[in-house]
């Protein structure tokens, strides 16, 4: 896979999938029928990076539920689409609001219902445990798999790519 610099320097929005991105996949219930998600502190490091870069982040999900609303609440993700059965439609509203065009946006996805905004975005990423034709459509394949850092692999690789990498982070080497 040959990476394309000039598609990467103008992400200005990454936008991702929940289970099997932000997560494993895996989901939990306790004994009162309380659901838990699994999410990766790396993950969670990276996207305050983004934001502090000016970078904008974005949720487009299948699902809902008290975690992921704690979650995204945690991290202070602008735009969130939840409970989305077409998550294509939910692109096209997410480019209204953000103002963004599709060279400006960047999409992570594991699996086939994401296909559509891979197709579409400026920079499409796949977790590596993403269904092999989600891979086979994306710019780039995380070498974590999902809800085990692959959102900070790929975070970082725009950081640096765009030259923000070494203000980011540059606190934590003083």
């Amino acid at each position: 896979m040959t990476l394309n610099p000039d598609s990467i320097r103008n992400i200005k929005l990454l936008a991702m999938d929940v289970d099997g991105v932000l997560t494993d996949g895996r989901t939990f219930f306790d004994g009162n029928g309380t659901e838990g998600m699994f999410f990766n502190v790396q993950d969670g490091s990276a996207i305050k990076w983004l934001h502090r870069a000016g970078m904008k982040t974005a949720i487009i999900t299948g699902r809902d539920s008290n975690a992921l609303r704690y979650r995204i609440d945690v991290l202070s993700i602008p735009y969130v689409f939840k409970n989305i059965k077409v998550k294509i439609e939910a692109y096209g509203k997410l480019k209204k609001q953000s103002g963004f065009v599709d060279e400006e946006i960047a999409y992570v996805g594991d699996d086939l219902h994401d296909l559509p905004v891979l197709r579409m975005v400026g920079f499409s990423c796949a977790v590596s445990n993403a269904r092999d034709e989600v891979k086979a459509a994306a710019d780039y394949t995380s070498q974590t798999p999902g809800g085990y850092g692959a959102v900070r692999e790929i975070a970082e690789l725009l950081l640096k790519e765009q030259g923000k990498w070494d203000s980011v982070t540059a606190r934590y080497f003083k």
